[in-house]
């Protein structure tokens, strides 16, 4: 399927953030809606090619800039990024820890805003890694529209934080989830899988939890160094699975 890829600028409180749109050529405008949210190292050629693969699945899939208080482009270093002490390393995880959920709650509405979506013709969220959380927080906080949250190795979902998302998982009353983790995961620390099945089991979304055995911490980035091509299939087939559950 043809696709087309927009730059857009989207007023947000404080400024607005970069994005792109990508939208299947044919039936744009009644092609279900997607929001990208981008892993740590942000937007990069990589998840240009994820969020261009969904337009291309039929969907309408913008990939926001989430670091757009401090910078417009990233400009990933993923080879130095990947070794332990390096200065691009330090520079990726402080951005990083800068955003959290309450930067995302007040760009959430322009994101939506930007996507024409209601209760109506809700989104899905989808994210990766520091974003799988930000996902579930869209369906949470915004339950009339978006519909639907994939996760994907989220980190961060058990904390010490008053708003770690265990806690307010319970409390979701409306939508469905994926949510996956990885075998070995760095980021993610024993026993935090089984605290968000129980948090996620006391909620009323209709939800499936899956373990990718053998896989490591961003098996779905094609850029990474835990990329897995078998299991980032599998990503990719599930995550349809539940982007097809969006009411159109």
């Amino acid at each position: 399927m043809s696709i087309e890829a927009t730059p857009m600028e989207l007023p947000a409180e404080g400024g607005t953030i970069n994005a792109t749109l990508y939208s299947p050529l044919r039936h744009a405008a009644r092609a279900p809606a997607v929001l990208v949210l981008m892993d740590a190292p942000g937007v990069r050629p990589a998840l240009h090619g994820m969020a261009a693969r969904l337009a291309a699945a039929g969907y309408r899939a913008l990939l926001p800039n989430l670091y757009w208080r401090a910078l417009r482009e990233v400009g990933f270093d993923r080879h130095a990024f990947s070794q332990e002490g390096n200065p691009e390393r330090e520079r990726i995880f402080g951005l990083a820890r800068g955003y959290g959920h309450a930067q995302f709650r007040t760009d959430l509405p322009a994101m939506l805003e930007a996507l024409g979506v209601d209760a109506g013709a809700p989104a899905a969220a989808v994210g990766y890694c520091m974003s799988g959380r930000f996902a579930l927080q869209a369906l949470a906080e915004e339950p009339e529209r978006v519909a639907v949250a994939a996760s994907f190795y989220g980190t961060r979902l058990v904390t010490d934080a008053p708003d770690s998302p265990h806690l307010w998982l319970p409390k979701m009353q409306h939508g469905e989830a994926y949510l996956c983790f990885a075998e070995h995961d760095p980021y993610v620390p024993d026993g935090v899988p089984a605290q968000v099945e129980t948090a996620m089991a006391a909620s009323r979304v209709t939800h499936r939890v899956e373990h990718y055995a053998g896989t490591h911490h961003g098996f779905a980035q094609p850029d990474g160094g835990g990329f897995d091509p078998v299991a980032a299939e599998r990503h990719w087939e599930a995550l349809l699975g539940v982007l097809a559950k969006v009411p159109r």
